[in-house]
């Protein structure tokens, strides 16, 4: 058996859209990629939005 892609997905929520802006050219510095989705839903009841920020790295294993 042999591993050949790892993906990691993570989530953020911010309080602000600079505070999200901010943050994804921190990490578009570190290799992640960003989704581009810049709301989300909070809560289904309310139809209240969350700033957020979507991110991806993956790790090839194949050399």
């Amino acid at each position: 058996m042999k591993k050949v892609l790892e993906y990691i997905h993570v989530t953020y929520h911010y309080e602000s859209r600079e505070e999200r802006e901010g943050h994804v050219l921190q990490m578009e510095s570190e290799g992640w990629e960003c989704s581009g989705q810049i709301k989300e839903t909070a809560s289904l009841h309310t139809g209240e939005y969350v700033y957020c920020g979507k991110f991806v790295k993956h790790n090839p294993f194949i050399k």
